[in-house]
């Protein structure tokens, strides 16, 4: 949970909405199958920012073909690209997990 945080802290001090966003729908499709059930108001408080900077980066994210956003769902149709858009923003968290979870 610490390096959960810590890496949290860091995204946020430090990359666009664009990849904060980006890493929000990967760890939500970590934990759910098929369509992303979201609206924006919710990933507006996760991210920090008002609902109209989610709608923007929501668009961009449409724009690369990494997702598709539809009323109070999101589906992710590039994964790929959407990690490549995180940058190291994502995935240094879910290793240690996964690293922790093999010794247990």
């Amino acid at each position: 949970m610490i390096v959960q945080v810590a890496q949290t802290a860091y995204v946020n001090a430090t990359f666009d909405i664009e990849a904060r966003l980006a890493r929000w729908l990967l760890m939500m499709q970590d934990r759910f199958e098929g369509d992303l059930p979201v609206t924006h108001d919710f990933l507006a408080a996760m991210l920090g920012v008002r609902p109209p900077g989610v709608t923007i980066a929501t668009h961009v994210l449409e724009g690369t073909g990494a997702i598709r956003a539809k009323r109070g769902r999101i589906e992710i149709r590039d994964r790929e690209k959407l990690e490549e858009l995180t940058g190291d923003s994502y995935g240094s968290a879910e290793r240690e997990y996964e690293r922790l979870m093999a010794q247990a």
